[in-house]
């Protein structure tokens, strides 16, 4: 039998984002896994980036509120799953995601097509959504 202890789904704020997570939410129900959805910071790493770079203003906790923001979006999507899951907000870039999954030991990731180019490096299964 197919043992599946965590799910690992990426919530970028995208349309298949939302669908991945309904694939991440059914595969963790039915084996009892533990959801983890992971935001990748790098986007936000790159403007604070920017913004030194050409003294433009940001928010001092935009790294903060991006979290908070995450969150609240897809806390609506989670209402109904019944089981444990987790945010982890990492930074920065496909490499680190790799990493993660290892460290982490997830048996199932649930990616949207952006991560295909990532998909060999990755140790555990992998569903892609689009």
């Amino acid at each position: 039998m197919i043992k599946v202890e965590k799910v690992l789904v990426n919530i970028d704020l995208s349309a298949t984002a939302i669908k991945s997570v309904e694939w991440a939410k059914e595969l963790a129900s039915k084996f009892g896994a533990e959801l983890i959805l992971f935001y990748d910071m790098d986007e936000v790493n790159a403007l604070g980036d920017y913004a030194n770079l050409f003294a433009f203003p940001i928010e001092p906790d935009l790294k903060e509120k991006t979290k908070e923001k995450v969150k609240k979006v897809f806390e609506k999507y989670l209402e109904d799953f019944k089981g444990n899951y987790r945010y982890e907000f990492i930074c920065c870039g496909k490499g680190k995601l790799a990493e993660f999954i290892e460290q982490e030991n997830i048996t199932v990731a649930v990616l949207d097509e952006k991560y295909l180019s990532v998909v060999p490096s990755l140790k555990c299964q992998v569903l892609i959504t689009k």
